[in-house]
């Protein structure tokens, strides 16, 4: 209601925006209510191809507009939830122009190096601690110096002139003999090298096909760590550290670590996996739901299929013009299928979908103010169902729903089949088959009769006769 076309950013581009125009003189009191019909809760077409530019107006259908009155908020289009993070802000950052602060590309970067820190096999902290090195967040001497921190930037252990980070764990003298101690074969002029990125990358990558590669895969991020543990012991407890012993610790942790490691398996993260009323033997029936979305595609997809153990009993299939994300073809399956159930009088089953994040939005929807519209039609539609509940199931048990979304998807055209049986699917799949096939005959008569007789095709293209007799000899 109070959100203007021409000023405010409502637009769902990235970054947000208003809207473009396809007229010179703009209306700044033209509100985005203005191009919605009051009745139907529907986008008024014709207004947006007279007033907004044609590439804006695919963003705005993927716009759902509240059934009810719901006043204008803002989201942050910078995650999936539309909370800002301080990630997505960092990354927002990054992405903007700055002419004036970016420094010239001085050679290939470092983005691999960083990725492939992460895929370490050691614990979090010593991944860390190698990303830090990498990105120059360690605390030494040289960096503490060139930030106005520290007064020195010597090596506090060999008095070389600069404590660099890659000195501190490839070029001081402890550092060298720990290498050279260690089951890390010493090349000239590859490894160690004056280069920190370099000394990285043989690391990660180089050591892999010697011999002992997976030993050395194992220890190196302890041998840093250790070798960092010895000159912090050094310059706060006066302690030297011999290389021999830095290299022992190194090696010890390293076994327990994979001792520890060797049998356990690590559960996925953020996925609240519940146990398949299936196998519990449970009867009540349940709806399995999943939507179908590609960025390319203008339609998308929408499936669900009511499952009595492993028999189906109702199922639905959709396509509608496709929104923003993959999330809010989810989050409208969901909802058609609620609405489907409902107008069926179908209310005493749960839900199932293969999407964890529609799962989560339901759990916390404070947290998703991007879903508010949606929010507000699913908490009216829970109403009807007696005891409303939605679980999370494995994607390989969801193919059913699955298979019915993605050939609503690529059919190319909107329509809506709400509820029907397996049987009644089964009838009309039989007679779009029929219609192809006579779609198919007819095209192919025609180019005969061009190719043969011109003036002929031309008498039974005038009558339409041609076209009546393929189709009843082949439905």
């Amino acid at each position: 209601m109070n959100t203007r076309v021409w000023l405010d950013p409502w637009i769902p581009d990235i970054p947000a925006r208003p809207a473009k125009g396809m007229i010179t003189e703009k209306d700044p009191h033209l509100y985005v209510d203005h191009l919605i019909d009051p009745v139907s809760k529907q986008w008024k077409l014709d207004r947006l191809h007279a007033l907004i530019d044609t590439s804006d107006i695919p963003l705005i259908l993927g716009i759902r507009l509240s059934r009810l009155y719901l006043s204008d908020g803002f989201s942050w289009n910078g995650t999936k939830s539309g909370n800002y993070s301080v990630k997505s802000g960092y990354w927002a950052a990054r992405e903007l122009s700055r002419p004036t602060c970016d420094h010239p590309f001085q050679g290939p970067g470092i983005t691999p190096l960083l990725a492939q820190v992460w895929k370490l096999k050691t614990t979090r902290k010593l991944k860390h601690f190698v990303w830090q090195c990498l990105s120059g967040c360690l605390a030494i001497n040289h960096t503490l110096f060139y930030r106005h921190i520290g007064k020195e930037k010597h090596c506090p252990r060999c008095g070389a002139e600069e404590e660099t980070i890659n000195h501190l764990l490839f070029e001081c003298p402890p550092a060298l003999q720990t290498w050279a101690l260690s089951p890390i074969p010493s090349l000239p002029s590859s490894f160690p090298s004056q280069s920190l990125f370099s000394n990285m990358d043989f690391l990660f990558w180089r050591v892999k096909g010697m011999m002992n590669g997976e030993e050395i895969a194992l220890i190196f991020p302890w041998i840093l760590w250790y070798l960092w543990k010895a000159r912090n012991s050094f310059i706060f407890e006066n302690i030297r550290e011999s290389p021999q012993n830095t290299l022992e610790h190194a090696s010890q942790e390293a076994n327990a670590w994979k001792t520890a490691n060797s049998n356990d398996v690590t559960p996925d993260e953020g996925i609240r996996i519940s146990p398949d009323p299936l196998l519990l033997g449970s009867s009540q029936p349940e709806c399995q739901i999943d939507g179908s979305w590609k960025i390319n595609d203008p339609l998308s997809g929408h499936g669900w299929i009511v499952m009595n153990g492993t028999s189906p009993i109702l199922m639905g299939l959709k396509s509608s013009r496709r929104g923003l994300s993959p999330l809010q073809a989810e989050f409208e399956t969901l909802l058609w299928a609620m609405e489907c159930l409902i107008a069926d009088s179908k209310t005493n089953l749960g839900f199932a979908s293969d999407c964890s994040d529609l799962i989560s939005i339901l759990d916390n929807p404070s947290d998703w103010p991007t879903f508010a519209v949606e929010l507000q039609l699913f908490k009216l539609l829970k109403l009807s169902f007696p005891s409303f509940y939605i679980r999370f199931i494995q994607r390989c048990n969801n193919v059913r729903a699955d298979c019915l979304a993605k050939k609503a998807r690529t059919r190319g055209s909107l329509f809506s089949h709400g509820v029907m049986t397996p049987d009644e699917m089964d009838l009309l799949v039989e007679q779009v088959k029929r219609l192809a096939v006579a779609w198919t005959c007819f095209r192919f008569m025609r180019l005969q009769m061009m190719r043969q007789t011109p003036s002929a095709y031309e008498n039974y293209r005038k009558s339409g006769r041609y076209f009546d007799i393929v189709y009843h000899e082949n439905a």
